[in-house]
């Protein structure tokens, strides 16, 4: 039978509680854009609504497939994962294929979701489980404290306007405004070079942000604070709990998704080294939560597959797995072998030795040919497992722990000029203890307690991902030509602790679930002690996303002259009119806040791809600010499409009086003009 024959025939599955849950999402979000952009917007909360709904009915359509849906928890938080990944997805290849913007495209999206929904031969309404609908709210709570500088981003002090969120969100929120105006593949634009079109990257997470600004018209800025970093933090949670509730039952799933959202990590029990901060990096990376959430939709399925000896889950998860590369292609690096390996030892079918041997053997062939066809993409790292920087990585890490007697000693014994064996000794733990803190000693005990409650596979896999961090962190080679050398080896802590932390979470929801003497009181009590934990997130949210090592990445002090001219270029002109900073917007705040695109823009850390193209623009700029005589002005912002041009004191321009003293603006140590 086809798959859309599948779909006809098979009973569609809904809860009224849940539609109830998905509205309250929906103007929750609302709610958080509303704070971020200083104002209510109607048409926000009608955007965010329609994109949840859309997530749920899709979720809910596939839910209904016996043999996918099979052994796995498909309840609310699921489906709202899966529905996003198909339906963000989808939207993202549209922007690059469809001569249709980002609402036209959501419109066929969603007018396709429910037909199918309201075609169904059978749709039964079904008792959604108290767990799931109590997580709701949790990670609702949990995502507004730890959230709270997106939230709320900006906070004026005299001549100075304070962005409490890491410097990147300038750069998010351009790439926000590039997608929202998306129709097609011409009109994605590289962020540094207007006109030039964008390299591959992993883009996917703009979807969700870029359709609500469009559909609302709020601030790229806005959307970025208020939608993209939480929603993220959001979905974490709603994956903790699918995972979970797939292995061992939906208060487990509950627990662990409390576990991730409600704990501190390594770094705040007392490591202090921020750069090894799970809670840190949901903030400063949106695309690592985002990406967290497909790679658990990945593993419940890959994981179900297994036990069940399903090849549909099997190729679903691996599917979900390749979808990973538009979210977080480090996270394909980074579980790629593991996630194609786990089957070949654990697939419960009748499989002889020789064909798992086999497909070992095909499976690291298949990792290896992806790896080198993967490092010929532009802008993907240096991937070379030798172990070359494993003194160098460890010395990189100190230099961002805050000085303490567990930072000195580990320094005696760890950098370059130690060997292999004190790199190891030392510096495992010591990464183990930065990034899990007290999880790591729990997470013994716990499995040494679970022998007896679950299988073989769940109890090995949080050892397996911790083995498979270690052999990536040490293992892979610094890339000294990147702006972040360790982004390779360093990203993958995230996968790491959201599966150890929620493991240790679904095991200890699984104990307190299973005890008699607490058969009653199990539930109230899980409850209860999740509500009394949200304080840690009302604790570290403010400033969790300063870095002592690194104080000018967050907040950023931006002189209010910058948001002055920012905002008279964005109310002054056209969508497509182009500026050009004398100072090439290393931030691209003026990008940012202004909503237009740069002629040229340099960034604030090493990017090897087209910085011949950077530079030669560089010099067109360099050559205009030396022009002398009004005509050559005019002649050169004409023949390159600039319009508006920002000067920044201290810079020299030789223009003559009569194009100098007609600025637009003049405010602090900026001068804007009109050309």
């Amino acid at each position: 039978m086809s798959g859309l024959g599948v779909l006809r025939n098979s009973t569609i599955t809904y809860s009224k509680s849940d539609l109830a849950a998905v509205s309250l999402i929906g103007a929750t979000l609302a709610t958080w854009l509303a704070v971020a952009g200083g104002a209510f917007s109607l048409r926000a909360l009608l955007a965010c609504e329609a994109l949840f709904f859309a997530f749920y009915f899709t979720g809910s359509i596939f839910a209904s497939i016996p043999a996918l849906a099979t052994g796995t928890s498909f309840e609310l938080p699921l489906r709202l994962l899966f529905g996003y990944a198909v339906v963000n997805t989808a939207l993202f290849a549209l922007a690059w294929v469809s001569p249709l913007g980002i609402v036209s495209n959501f419109g066929v999206l969603l007018g396709l979701t429910l037909a199918v929904f309201f075609r169904a031969k059978r749709r039964a309404e079904v008792r959604s489980s108290s767990a799931s609908l109590w997580l709701i709210p949790l990670c609702l709570l949990a995502t507004s404290l730890w959230c709270q500088d997106s939230i709320s981003p900006r906070a004026e002090q005299g001549s100075v306007v304070l962005f409490k969120p890491w410097v990147d969100s300038f750069y998010h929120a351009v790439h926000i405004r590039i997608f929202a105006a998306s129709h097609g593949a011409s009109s994605i634009g590289d962020w540094r070079l207007a006109g030039v079109p964008a390299r591959p990257y992993h883009y996917g997470m703009y979807m969700l942000p870029a359709f609500i600004k469009q559909a609302s018209g709020i601030h790229s800025y806005t959307a970025f604070a208020g939608a993209l970093a939480p929603v993220g933090v959001f979905f974490t949670g709603l994956a903790a709990y699918a995972f979970f509730a797939s292995l061992w039952g939906a208060w487990p799933g509950f627990t662990a998704a409390a576990a991730l959202l409600l704990l501190p990590d390594g770094a705040q029990q007392g490591v202090q080294n921020t750069f090894m901060s799970y809670h840190w990096l949901t903030q400063i990376s949106p695309s690592a939560t985002y990406g967290l959430a497909v790679l658990a939709i990945a593993w419940v399925f890959v994981i179900q597959g297994c036990l069940r000896s399903s090849r549909l889950q099997l190729f679903v998860g691996w599917s979900f797995a390749a979808l990973l590369a538009a979210y977080k292609l480090h996270y394909v690096i980074a579980s790629a072998l593991l996630l194609l390996l786990v089957p070949a030892v654990f697939f419960r079918a009748r499989i002889g030795r020789t064909q798992r041997a086999l497909w070992v053997i095909a499976a690291c062939a298949a990792y290896a040919i992806a790896l080198v066809f993967v490092q010929s993409v532009p802008g993907v790292p240096l991937i070379r497992f030798d172990g070359s920087s494993l003194g160098e990585v460890l010395r990189l890490i100190q230099t961002f722990a805050k000085p303490s007697a567990l930072r000195d000693y580990v320094a005696r014994h760890v950098g370059a000029n130690f060997s292999r064996g004190s790199n190891l000794v030392f510096g495992a733990p010591y990464v183990l203890f930065a990034v899990l803190g007290l999880f790591a000693p729990l997470l013994v005990v716990l499995v040494v307690r679970m022998r007896k409650r679950a299988s073989v596979l769940s109890l090995l896999f949080p050892i397996l991902l911790i083995a498979n961090f270690l052999a990536m962190f040490f293992g892979l080679a610094l890339d000294f030509t990147s702006n972040t050398p360790d982004e390779l080896s360093h990203r993958p802590l995230m996968i790491v602790y959201f599966f150890v932390v929620a493991w240790v979470g679904g095991a200890l929801g699984s104990i307190v679930s299973e005890a008699p003497r607490l058969a009653r009181a199990a539930r109230p009590l899980l409850i209860g002690l999740s509500t009394l934990l949200l304080a840690v997130p009302a604790r570290f949210g403010p400033g969790v996303q300063n870095m002592w090592a690194m104080p000018q990445m967050s907040p950023v002090r931006l002189p209010i002259s910058v948001v002055e001219v920012a905002e008279y270029i964005r109310c002054h002109g056209d969508s497509e009119d182009l500026f050009q900073d004398s100072q090439f917007d290393r931030f691209s705040e003026l990008a940012a806040l202004s909503e237009r695109s740069t002629f040229v823009a340099h960034q604030l850390f090493l990017i090897p791809f087209r910085e011949d193209l950077v530079a030669s623009r560089s010099a067109i700029i360099d050559r205009l600010m030396r022009l002398r005589t009004a005509k050559a002005i005019s002649a050169t912002a004409r023949a390159y499409g600039l319009r508006w041009f920002v000067h920044q004191r201290g810079e020299t321009l030789a223009w003559p009086e009569e194009i100098s003293s007609k600025a637009v603006l003049s405010t602090g140590a900026l001068t804007l003009y009109d050309l």
